[in-house]
Protein backbone atom coordinates (compact mmCIF):
# COMPACT_ATOMS: atom_id res chain seq x y z
CA UNK A 1 0.00 0.00 0.00
CA UNK A 2 1.51 3.59 -1.17
CA UNK A 3 1.44 6.81 1.77
CA UNK A 4 -1.30 8.11 -0.21
CA UNK A 5 -4.10 5.35 -0.53
CA UNK A 6 -6.61 5.92 2.98
CA UNK A 7 -6.79 3.40 5.19
CA UNK A 8 -8.72 2.53 8.72
CA UNK A 9 -6.55 0.63 10.94
CA UNK A 10 -4.45 -0.43 8.23
CA UNK A 11 -7.03 -1.90 5.75
CA UNK A 12 -7.34 -0.14 1.78
CA UNK A 13 -10.87 1.47 1.68
CA UNK A 14 -12.21 1.82 -1.78
CA UNK A 15 -14.83 4.46 -2.99
CA UNK A 16 -17.87 3.21 -3.10
CA UNK A 17 -18.61 2.41 -6.71
CA UNK A 18 -15.45 0.76 -7.26
CA UNK A 19 -14.62 -3.35 -7.32
CA UNK A 20 -11.59 -5.49 -7.23
CA UNK A 21 -11.21 -7.30 -10.32
CA UNK A 22 -10.02 -10.80 -10.37
CA UNK A 23 -9.01 -12.10 -13.38
CA UNK A 24 -11.92 -13.52 -15.70
CA UNK A 25 -10.87 -14.48 -18.66
CA UNK A 26 -8.16 -13.79 -21.68
CA UNK A 27 -7.99 -9.96 -21.47
CA UNK A 28 -9.34 -8.30 -24.78
CA UNK A 29 -9.26 -4.12 -23.94
CA UNK A 30 -9.51 -2.26 -21.20
CA UNK A 31 -11.52 1.34 -21.25
CA UNK A 32 -12.05 4.01 -18.87
CA UNK A 33 -15.22 2.18 -17.31
CA UNK A 34 -14.65 -1.46 -17.73
CA UNK A 35 -11.99 -4.21 -18.27
CA UNK A 36 -12.93 -6.88 -21.26
CA UNK A 37 -11.96 -10.50 -21.02
CA UNK A 38 -12.91 -13.29 -23.32
CA UNK A 39 -14.06 -16.14 -21.83
CA UNK A 40 -13.56 -20.14 -23.00
CA UNK A 41 -17.00 -20.46 -24.38
CA UNK A 42 -16.70 -17.25 -26.78
CA UNK A 43 -18.34 -14.59 -24.98
CA UNK A 44 -16.66 -11.74 -23.30
CA UNK A 45 -17.37 -10.19 -19.78
CA UNK A 46 -17.08 -6.30 -18.97
CA UNK A 47 -16.18 -5.76 -15.42
CA UNK A 48 -16.18 -1.91 -13.68
CA UNK A 49 -12.79 -0.99 -13.27
CA UNK A 50 -11.29 0.27 -10.17
CA UNK A 51 -11.56 3.85 -11.38
CA UNK A 52 -10.99 7.14 -8.95
CA UNK A 53 -11.99 9.36 -11.75
CA UNK A 54 -15.62 7.80 -12.68
CA UNK A 55 -18.57 6.15 -11.62
CA UNK A 56 -17.85 2.98 -13.26
CA UNK A 57 -20.28 0.64 -11.85
CA UNK A 58 -23.34 3.47 -12.63
CA UNK A 59 -21.81 3.70 -15.85
CA UNK A 60 -22.21 -0.50 -16.03
CA UNK A 61 -25.77 0.00 -14.61
CA UNK A 62 -26.65 2.94 -17.17
CA UNK A 63 -25.76 0.68 -20.04
CA UNK A 64 -27.61 -2.66 -18.09
CA UNK A 65 -30.72 -0.56 -18.60
CA UNK A 66 -30.28 1.07 -21.52
CA UNK A 67 -30.13 -2.60 -23.03
CA UNK A 68 -33.03 -3.55 -21.42
CA UNK A 69 -34.92 -0.61 -22.70
CA UNK A 70 -34.15 -1.73 -26.42
CA UNK A 71 -33.96 -5.28 -26.58
CA UNK A 72 -32.46 -7.63 -28.98
CA UNK A 73 -31.93 -5.85 -32.34
CA UNK A 74 -29.76 -6.30 -35.27
CA UNK A 75 -27.61 -3.39 -34.58
CA UNK A 76 -27.21 -4.50 -31.00
CA UNK A 77 -24.22 -6.97 -29.92
CA UNK A 78 -26.37 -9.50 -27.79
CA UNK A 79 -26.42 -9.57 -23.79
CA UNK A 80 -25.77 -13.12 -22.60
CA UNK A 81 -26.47 -11.86 -18.64
CA UNK A 82 -26.40 -9.20 -16.55
CA UNK A 83 -25.21 -9.85 -13.02
CA UNK A 84 -26.70 -6.57 -10.80
CA UNK A 85 -24.92 -7.44 -7.78
CA UNK A 86 -21.19 -7.53 -9.73
CA UNK A 87 -22.19 -5.26 -11.70
CA UNK A 88 -20.72 -7.37 -14.77
CA UNK A 89 -22.13 -7.91 -18.10
CA UNK A 90 -21.80 -10.85 -20.52
CA UNK A 91 -22.04 -10.47 -23.97
CA UNK A 92 -21.60 -11.77 -27.50
CA UNK A 93 -17.90 -11.70 -29.07
CA UNK A 94 -17.67 -9.48 -31.91
CA UNK A 95 -14.29 -11.32 -34.00
CA UNK A 96 -13.45 -8.01 -35.96
CA UNK A 97 -12.80 -5.77 -33.17
CA UNK A 98 -14.13 -1.93 -33.67
CA UNK A 99 -14.76 -0.71 -36.74
CA UNK A 100 -11.61 2.30 -36.25
CA UNK A 101 -9.30 -1.10 -35.99
CA UNK A 102 -10.44 -2.59 -38.74
CA UNK A 103 -10.37 0.28 -41.04
CA UNK A 104 -6.94 1.15 -39.75
CA UNK A 105 -5.62 -2.15 -40.74
CA UNK A 106 -7.97 -3.48 -44.10
CA UNK A 107 -9.21 -0.05 -45.71
CA UNK A 108 -8.28 -0.77 -49.03
CA UNK A 109 -9.18 -4.15 -48.81
CA UNK A 110 -13.14 -2.83 -48.04
CA UNK A 111 -15.48 -2.16 -50.85
CA UNK A 112 -17.98 0.81 -51.59
CA UNK A 113 -21.27 -1.37 -51.35
CA UNK A 114 -19.49 -2.72 -47.80
CA UNK A 115 -18.74 1.34 -46.90
CA UNK A 116 -22.51 1.87 -47.59
CA UNK A 117 -24.05 -0.90 -45.35
CA UNK A 118 -21.64 0.20 -42.48
CA UNK A 119 -22.92 3.81 -43.18
CA UNK A 120 -26.71 2.50 -42.95
CA UNK A 121 -25.92 0.39 -40.19
CA UNK A 122 -24.16 3.02 -38.37
CA UNK A 123 -27.33 5.14 -38.86
CA UNK A 124 -29.44 2.56 -38.10
CA UNK A 125 -27.83 1.83 -35.13
CA UNK A 126 -28.14 5.33 -33.90
CA UNK A 127 -31.82 5.77 -34.79
CA UNK A 128 -32.91 2.91 -32.50
CA UNK A 129 -31.75 4.37 -29.58
CA UNK A 130 -33.04 8.06 -30.78
CA UNK A 131 -36.41 6.14 -30.91
CA UNK A 132 -36.25 5.38 -27.19
CA UNK A 133 -35.03 9.10 -26.14
CA UNK A 134 -31.54 7.33 -25.24
CA UNK A 135 -28.38 9.98 -26.96
CA UNK A 136 -25.48 7.95 -27.13
CA UNK A 137 -22.90 11.18 -26.30
CA UNK A 138 -19.72 9.28 -27.69
CA UNK A 139 -20.53 8.13 -31.15
CA UNK A 140 -16.97 7.40 -32.84
CA UNK A 141 -15.44 4.51 -34.84
CA UNK A 142 -14.35 3.60 -31.64
CA UNK A 143 -17.71 2.44 -30.13
CA UNK A 144 -18.96 0.48 -33.20
CA UNK A 145 -18.16 -3.44 -33.47
CA UNK A 146 -17.82 -5.97 -36.17
CA UNK A 147 -19.18 -9.12 -36.40
CA UNK A 148 -18.33 -12.44 -37.51
CA UNK A 149 -20.20 -11.06 -41.07
CA UNK A 150 -19.10 -7.69 -41.04
CA UNK A 151 -22.28 -6.22 -40.04
CA UNK A 152 -21.96 -3.36 -37.81
CA UNK A 153 -23.17 -2.90 -34.14
CA UNK A 154 -23.28 0.17 -31.95
CA UNK A 155 -22.16 -0.22 -29.25
CA UNK A 156 -20.85 0.78 -25.14
CA UNK A 157 -23.32 2.86 -23.67
CA UNK A 158 -22.32 3.68 -20.15
CA UNK A 159 -22.34 7.69 -20.68
CA UNK A 160 -24.96 7.96 -22.54
CA UNK A 161 -28.31 9.99 -21.47
CA UNK A 162 -31.51 8.67 -20.66
CA UNK A 163 -34.57 11.10 -21.28
CA UNK A 164 -32.89 13.94 -21.12
CA UNK A 165 -30.43 12.12 -18.19
CA UNK A 166 -26.60 13.86 -17.50
CA UNK A 167 -24.73 12.16 -19.75
CA UNK A 168 -21.00 11.30 -18.14
CA UNK A 169 -19.00 11.24 -21.43
CA UNK A 170 -18.57 13.66 -24.55
CA UNK A 171 -17.05 12.97 -28.02
CA UNK A 172 -13.67 13.12 -29.10
CA UNK A 173 -12.58 16.75 -30.82
CA UNK A 174 -12.99 14.89 -34.04
CA UNK A 175 -16.73 14.21 -33.17
CA UNK A 176 -17.87 17.17 -31.28
CA UNK A 177 -20.51 19.82 -32.24
CA UNK A 178 -19.39 22.87 -31.86
CA UNK A 179 -21.51 24.94 -29.52
CA UNK A 180 -21.40 28.54 -28.55
CA UNK A 181 -24.77 28.02 -25.92
CA UNK A 182 -22.77 25.34 -24.20
CA UNK A 183 -22.47 24.63 -20.27
CA UNK A 184 -21.83 22.49 -17.83
CA UNK A 185 -24.63 20.21 -17.10
CA UNK A 186 -26.21 21.62 -20.51
CA UNK A 187 -28.47 18.67 -21.50
CA UNK A 188 -27.28 16.89 -24.75
CA UNK A 189 -28.98 17.05 -27.54
CA UNK A 190 -29.53 14.86 -30.95
CA UNK A 191 -27.78 17.00 -33.00
CA UNK A 192 -24.64 16.42 -31.28
CA UNK A 193 -25.01 12.12 -31.95
CA UNK A 194 -25.60 13.61 -35.45
CA UNK A 195 -22.87 15.79 -36.33
CA UNK A 196 -20.54 12.59 -34.55
CA UNK A 197 -22.41 10.07 -37.43
CA UNK A 198 -21.19 12.77 -39.72
CA UNK A 199 -17.52 12.44 -38.82
CA UNK A 200 -18.34 8.59 -39.02
CA UNK A 201 -19.54 8.22 -42.53
CA UNK A 202 -16.41 10.92 -43.62
CA UNK A 203 -14.01 7.76 -41.55
CA UNK A 204 -15.53 5.41 -43.34
CA UNK A 205 -15.59 6.89 -46.73
CA UNK A 206 -11.85 7.76 -46.98
CA UNK A 207 -10.27 6.13 -44.04
CA UNK A 208 -8.95 8.84 -42.14
CA UNK A 209 -10.64 11.10 -39.52
CA UNK A 210 -11.61 14.71 -40.26
CA UNK A 211 -8.74 16.58 -40.94
CA UNK A 212 -6.37 13.97 -39.42
CA UNK A 213 -3.57 16.47 -40.72
CA UNK A 214 -4.38 19.08 -37.68
CA UNK A 215 -4.38 18.60 -34.08
CA UNK A 216 -7.16 18.28 -31.47
CA UNK A 217 -7.20 22.16 -30.78
CA UNK A 218 -6.99 22.69 -34.32
CA UNK A 219 -9.66 21.00 -35.16
CA UNK A 220 -12.54 22.25 -32.91
CA UNK A 221 -11.07 25.97 -34.15
CA UNK A 222 -11.85 24.74 -37.29
CA UNK A 223 -15.27 23.67 -36.73
CA UNK A 224 -16.15 26.66 -34.53
CA UNK A 225 -15.47 28.76 -37.64
CA UNK A 226 -17.77 26.47 -39.31
CA UNK A 227 -14.95 25.18 -41.85
CA UNK A 228 -14.72 21.34 -42.40
CA UNK A 229 -12.64 19.10 -44.62
CA UNK A 230 -13.43 18.82 -48.31
CA UNK A 231 -15.66 16.62 -49.44
CA UNK A 232 -15.73 17.05 -53.37
CA UNK A 233 -14.85 12.95 -53.65
CA UNK A 234 -16.38 11.83 -50.67
CA UNK A 235 -19.19 9.20 -50.97
CA UNK A 236 -22.35 10.90 -49.23
CA UNK A 237 -21.08 13.97 -48.82
CA UNK A 238 -24.32 15.64 -48.97
CA UNK A 239 -24.77 13.22 -45.73
CA UNK A 240 -22.35 14.66 -44.12
CA UNK A 241 -22.57 17.97 -44.84
CA UNK A 242 -25.86 18.25 -42.97
CA UNK A 243 -24.69 16.63 -40.49
CA UNK A 244 -21.64 18.65 -39.57
CA UNK A 245 -24.12 21.76 -40.07
CA UNK A 246 -26.09 20.41 -38.13
CA UNK A 247 -29.28 20.67 -39.81
CA UNK A 248 -29.53 16.52 -40.74
CA UNK A 249 -33.13 16.44 -38.97
CA UNK A 250 -33.11 12.98 -37.58
CA UNK A 251 -30.58 9.31 -37.67
CA UNK A 252 -34.37 8.21 -39.43
CA UNK A 253 -33.86 10.59 -42.13
CA UNK A 254 -29.67 9.43 -42.65
CA UNK A 255 -30.73 5.58 -42.88
CA UNK A 256 -33.49 5.50 -45.21
CA UNK A 257 -31.47 7.86 -47.46
CA UNK A 258 -28.30 5.53 -47.17
CA UNK A 259 -30.64 2.52 -47.39
CA UNK A 260 -32.04 4.00 -51.15
CA UNK A 261 -28.30 4.82 -52.02
CA UNK A 262 -27.20 1.29 -51.59
CA UNK A 263 -30.99 -0.20 -53.39
CA UNK A 264 -30.07 1.94 -56.21
CA UNK A 265 -26.80 2.59 -56.78
CA UNK A 266 -27.29 6.40 -57.35
CA UNK A 267 -23.96 7.20 -55.23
Amino acid sequence: MSADEPSISGELVLPPDSCIIDGKGEFVASGVTSLVELFPNGDIIKTPRDNPFRYCVQDLSTEARIYQMLGEHPRLVKIRNWDSTEHTMVMEYMPHGTLKQYIKTHYEDVSRPLQLQWARQAAEGLQLLHAFDILHCDVGPHNFLLDASLNLKIADFGGSSINGSYASVCPGSRYRAPDPEWRPGKPPSSNEDLFALGSVLYFIFTGKVPFSELEEDEVASQYKAEVFPDLSEVLCSDIITLCWQQRAGSARQIYETISRLCVTGNV
